[in-house]
């Protein structure tokens, strides 16, 4: 889940523990999008889940691929 997304990276919430420096390819569920990625930081937010922090190999349209009129973010897996 997006908690937070800029055209130079993202905080998510993950279902398992990322290791600083670890590249990895954040995608959209429904779609063709996806943008490289290296971990910052991961920090447990409970006992399941971390916050992870993303910063993206290039710089994104700050407009996400399937945010709709209700300013949802787009499901992305990483």
């Amino acid at each position: 889940m997006i908690v937070n997304i800029s055209s130079r990276g993202a905080r998510v919430l993950a279902h398992r523990y990322w290791q600083p420096r670890e590249q990895l390819v954040l995608t959209e569920l429904i779609g063709d999008f996806h943008v490289d990625a290296e971990v910052v930081y991961c920090q447990r937010v409970e006992h399941n889940q971390c916050a992870v922090g993303l910063k993206f190999a290039t710089a994104v349209d700050a407009e996400w691929p399937g945010v709709g009129s209700s300013g949802t973010w787009p499901r992305l897996t990483i």
